[in-house]
């Protein structure tokens, strides 16, 4: 196996060893799974516990605070993903984001929801509870794994798009195998069928720079709490002002009015004179210094910047798959047209005769990314985010090759 040297500098890498020092992963851990749960700086996990503390010094008077505090963390956010804040709201995750629109559009028996075969398993149980509860048909694109251009994907859609479609179901970043979807052009087909279409961008904040204005989606959720590495339990959920009138609450507090919602001179939808969408966070008490501390993790990335996070982000991937491309074992199953590639990175691993390689990888070398697999074959997702290095990544490699050799044996 030749040798392969990682693509930076020594100026560099002292620069990002101050940057991963600051997050807190455990020392001796190997830690390559923000596609499941991002790891939070000091500085945020800090700012978190100090809002949370603040509020207990008297729950009654201090919530008006926090309150305020979640208001301006969502204008951050809305400035961060390119969107007008009224048109943005605080869920749990995109899976609750997902929800409100599935559960909250009103359906006719045989509409049609259109989707693919790659989505995220919980937002697959959410379509089928809506299938059962209305009748509705769920239709799946076929995506060609990996496809070899973004207008292979929007082809698989065109494919099983009908009139009968009401909604388009698509994840931005596909959480199997990383695959990034041109989301501008499924909404310019969804649209152009009169369909909807809702976005389930769990991978994309902290992940790639977003522009949900300019992508023309009607629906858009994402996650704060994976690349964005902010407190968990954060998401959120966009809708378009022209469409937000279509959604019904899956859940009734306080945001709620039974007089109905009012339109302000300039046509902005309301209700108890606040922006619409903002009544699906208020759904009672729960902990709000999570949602506040987002604007924590945004100031701690805008500080590296984004174009400078996705390069260093893309250096590591970039090495990952040259390591394991050498092998005669690890085939890479995530696209690697610039379009649609990120910072995941999914291998068939063949070799390993039923050996628990995940398990193993942790126990031995404390190793963390997920692994499926049956008897004979695995597959793993491997996370590059900005708190991992090349070193790390030479551990991962060293460390597979040599548990094949020992299954082998």
């Amino acid at each position: 196996m030749s040798s392969i040297q990682p693509s930076t500098n020594a100026q560099d890498e002292v620069y990002w060893q101050g940057i991963t020092q600051q997050f807190m992963v455990s020392p001796g851990e190997i830690y390559l799974n923000t596609g499941s749960w991002g790891v939070q700086a000091r500085p945020v996990f800090e700012a978190l516990v100090q809002r949370m503390e603040a509020l207990e010094g008297n729950p009654t008077r201090n919530r008006k605070i926090h309150n305020e505090a979640v208001a301006s963390s969502r204008k951050c956010l809305a400035q961060f993903v390119n969107a007008p804040p009224e048109n943005l709201t605080f869920v749990t995750n995109v899976t609750i984001a997902i929800n409100h629109v599935v559960l909250g559009l009103t359906w006719q028996p045989g509409d049609e929801i259109l989707t693919s075969d790659q989505e995220y398993g919980a937002i697959d149980n959410c379509l089928h509870h809506a299938s059962q509860r209305w009748g509705l048909t769920i239709k799946r694109a076929t995506i060609p794994i990996p496809p070899s251009d973004p207008q292979e994907i929007v082809d698989a859609f065109r494919k099983e798009i009908s009139d009968k479609t009401r909604l388009l179901v698509c994840s931005h970043i596909a959480s199997q195998r990383g695959l990034i979807t041109p989301v501008q052009k499924l909404a310019d087909l969804a649209h152009h069928h009169g369909a909807l279409i809702a976005i389930d961008g769990a991978h994309a904040p902290g992940m790639i720079p977003l522009d949900l204005e300019t992508y023309g989606v009607d629906f858009y959720g994402g996650n704060c709490h994976k690349w964005l590495c902010a407190p968990k339990g954060t998401g959120f959920l966009y809708a378009r002002s022209e469409v937000q009138d279509l959604l019904q609450p899956i859940a009734v507090s306080w945001g709620y009015n039974q007089n109905g919602a009012t339109r302000t001179e300039d046509g902005q939808l309301q209700i108890n004179g606040q922006p619409f969408l903002w009544q699906l966070s208020h759904i009672g008490t729960r902990e709000l210094a999570c949602f506040a501390t987002v604007a924590d993790a945004i100031a701690f990335q805008n500080e590296i910047g984004k174009d400078r996070i996705l390069a260093r982000g893309k250096q590591l991937t970039s090495y990952l798959r040259q390591k394991l491309g050498q092998t005669e074992w690890a085939k890479l199953v995530t696209p690697t047209h610039p379009e649609m590639s990120g910072l995941l990175s999914t291998f068939q691993l063949e070799g390993f005769n039923g050996l628990p390689l995940g398990q193993v990888l942790y126990d031995r070398y404390r190793i963390t990314t997920p692994v499926s697999q049956n008897r004979q074959n695995c597959t793993q997702r491997v996370s590059t985010h900005i708190y991992n290095s090349f070193s790390e990544i030479d551990t991962l490699v060293d460390a597979l090759t040599e548990l094949r050799e020992e299954a082998l044996a």
